[in-house]
């Protein structure tokens, strides 16, 4: 790596840098104001406020990186080869010998850097602070509202009056039996609460309900019922078996995107999910798998309409690529809708504006100032 590649690369961290402190900056700003009542209500002095402020900002901040850092990549790249051109920089590169696609190497080692934190942020923090990002601003308690699960594979149902996110359990949980597969007739079982179960392995194999309205022994059950359905530890307690774990039954349609990329296949593999949550979730996993080189090419398409040959006002062109970017994600936005409401495969989907963007990287190379 040439001195000039370091100063190249110091430049690009510093437009990202300053950037997602901009952008951040901004959305804190408008959050804390909307948001400032609920902080104060629940805080007994300014220690507590700033305390509750950083609680609750610190972990979105992790958020908003993985959210923005993609678009923020390609507009790093951008403002990173307008500066060089303007500061008067470009001319004695090219006049020495060196291509303009040599830099463009240098800004995609920078891009691949970015996109290994992104990575990194998705895999291993979002999921460990997948709680603090559901909770509301100002409350103490991590409390959620629960959503009504169906298991698919024995047409369970379960429900509740709210979650206790923190400690993973159901409150005044009600799992409903319904005919024919689990019990001969409707049957609703209410518990003071629900908790995951785990077996000998610690895997997780249903829910252990405390404190139950019906014992085992009234439960009309049928032979595929008594599979599921068991005693518990404890004469109030019943176990069930199935395979709805809890991050279904809050906020499950958009709370596999806190997922690691494992937990996201184990999910998809799971025969409870509706048909529906599975596509969804199917479409966001190859999204996943492929957002990284999309990110990469939509840097290889912008730079050739930064550095034209045909212009040399930096205005237009910045006017130019930006046309360009937004015609991109336009393009891949209709492509995942059309994914979404089964239009297209999620392969498809994903694949499509890469195909089609790598292809526009060899076209619109040749409108390069070289």
């Amino acid at each position: 790596m040439t001195i000039f590649d370091r100063y190249l690369l110091s430049r690009y961290w510093h437009v990202f840098f300053i950037g997602f402190l901009a952008l951040f900056g901004l959305y804190f700003v408008i959050d804390v104001f909307t948001n400032f009542t609920d902080f104060t209500d629940n805080s007994s002095n300014w220690v507590g406020f700033f305390v509750a402020i950083m609680e609750y900002y610190g972990p979105r901040a992790c958020y908003f990186f993985g959210m923005i850092g993609g678009s923020l990549m390609v507009i790093s790249s951008m403002v990173t080869m307008i500066l060089v051109q303007k500061h008067g920089e470009l001319n004695p590169v090219l006049s020495a010998g060196i291509s303009t696609f040599r830099l463009l190497r240098t800004l995609l080692w920078g891009a691949v850097f970015v996109q290994i934190l992104i990575i990194a942020n998705q895999e291993f923090v979002i999921p460990r602070i997948a709680v603090l990002l559901q909770i509301e601003a100002g409350n103490s308690h991590i409390l959620g509202n629960i959503d009504p699960v169906k298991d698919f594979q024995t047409d369970l149902v379960i429900a509740g009056k709210r979650l206790d996110l923190q400690n993973e359990k159901v409150e005044e949980a009600q799992f409903q039996l319904t005919p024919p597969k689990l019990a001969d007739r409707v049957q609703t079982i209410e518990a003071r609460e629900a908790v995951p179960y785990k077996n000998k392995e610690d895997r997780r194999v249903g829910w252990l309900l405390k404190n139950v309205s019906i014992p085992f022994e009234q439960l009309r059950l049928t032979e595929t019922g008594k599979k599921y359905v068991a005693r518990g530890p404890n004469p109030d307690e019943l176990l069930i078996r199935t395979q709805v774990t809890f991050d279904q039954l809050y906020n499950r349609d958009s709370h596999y995107e806190f997922l690691s990329t494992w937990e996201l296949i184990q999910r998809l593999r799971n025969p409870s999910a509706s048909h529906r949550s599975l596509r969804s979730q199917n479409l966001y996993l190859h999204t996943r798998f492929t957002k990284w080189l999309l990110n990469l090419i939509t840097v290889a398409v912008a730079v050739p309409f930064v550095v034209r040959k045909e212009s040399r006002s930096l205005i237009t062109n910045l006017a130019t690529c930006s046309g360009v970017m937004t015609i991109i994600m336009g393009f891949n936005e209709l492509f995942l809708y059309m994914g979404k409401v089964s239009l297209i495969s999620p392969e498809l989907a994903v694949w499509a504006p890469i195909i089609t963007w790598g292809t526009a990287v060899a076209w619109f190379s040749g409108l390069v100032r070289t």
